[in-house]
């Protein structure tokens, strides 16, 4: 029995086995042909760059068929929800007549497509995919609009999240224009980290803007410099006033939207920072438990936020319009 130094037994491995199952490898670069380009052309790429090409390549031929099993699977967990709905374990989802309109807007503004990643454009698709989802289903809905999307994120909505366009528009609204001829600059507050000012409510009368951008960090000032550019408000969420984070308090965009939803919903900073914001985020005490600010009585809440990431949202609207046919 192998033990470690310390005399104890290793800990079991949390790593899936499957020892009757073939390892396969795919192709390799140095045998594969293109179909997208002369071989001529192929070959003069560097090696990281066929590598791209390869995968691209191999999704478009294997793209169907994993759809098909992930429908498969989506469908038979609706099938389950439903049954579980029948039973009471779950509530119903509501439909739109069941939701309340608060009368607060919010505006996305997906001006920032040169600035991205390829694997970071895909990524705040999916995060739209994911604030459209939050109006869809919560109590109250907010007025989302979205600003002109650009060629990558155009591109990706066209071919993966195609049935966009047959979202009602009380629940999101796509705009072909730019962000001040949506609304005028004297209607508009752009919510940025970078901000010295900080809001403590928000106003029906305004319009907050929460910047298209995955960045990790690399622009600094970007969206701020933009905001007192067009000569419009600006100001960051009261974070720093309810929960102590454990680095930059910058966020994913479906976050920020779920938390000003969340906040329309119960007037409560405090709580919609805690149950949207990741607990990784947060500073650890010496329980290894995340950390709030305390009350005046000296009281600090714990958090049991979800963890809802680039990382994890990335694949969420390569097949939504399966997921919306059921809602």
């Amino acid at each position: 029995m192998e033990v470690t130094k310390t005399g104890e037994e290793p800990a079991p491995s949390t790593k899936r086995h499957r020892p009757n199952t073939p390892i396969t490898k795919g192709p390799s670069v140095d045998d594969f042909t293109p179909t997208s380009m002369t071989l001529d052309a192929f070959n003069q790429l560097s090696r990281n760059q066929k590598k791209k090409v390869l995968r691209q390549e191999l999704w478009d031929q294997r793209s169907g068929e994993f759809r098909e099993k992930q429908r498969a699977k989506r469908s038979i967990l609706r099938k389950r929800h439903k049954q579980r709905v029948k039973l009471g374990e779950v509530p119903a989802k509501r439909k739109l007549d069941e939701q309340e309109r608060s009368g607060h807007s919010i505006i996305i503004d997906m001006d920032f497509d040169e600035k991205m990643h390829d694997t970071e454009i895909k990524s705040i698709c999916s995060q739209l995919v994911r604030c459209y989802s939050t109006n869809r289903h919560g109590p109250q809905f907010v007025d989302l609009h979205i600003t002109k999307l650009h060629e990558r994120c155009r591109a990706r909505f066209d071919k993966a999240i195609a049935d966009h366009t047959e979202w009602p528009a009380s629940r999101i609204m796509f705009h072909d224009t730019e962000l001040l001829d949506v609304f005028g600059a004297d209607k508009l507050v752009y919510l940025t980290a970078d901000s010295p000012n900080e809001i403590t409510e928000l106003d029906t009368q305004k319009v907050y803007v929460v910047g298209g951008l995955v960045d990790k960090n690399r622009y600094k000032r970007l969206t701020l410099d933009k905001a007192e550019q067009m000569g419009v408000a600006h100001a960051r969420l009261p974070i720093g006033q309810y929960v102590q984070m454990a680095s930059r308090k910058v966020i994913t965009v479906n976050q920020i939207f779920e938390i000003l939803v969340k906040f329309v919903e119960t007037g409560d900073w405090k709580q919609a920072f805690l149950e949207v914001i990741p607990q990784r985020k947060f500073n650890e005490g010496k329980s290894g438990g995340a950390k709030a600010v305390k009350d005046a009585d000296g009281a600090a809440e714990g958090v049991e936020a979800g963890d809802t990431d680039e990382a994890e949202v990335s694949e969420e609207a390569d097949d939504v319009s399966d997921r919306e046919s059921s809602v």
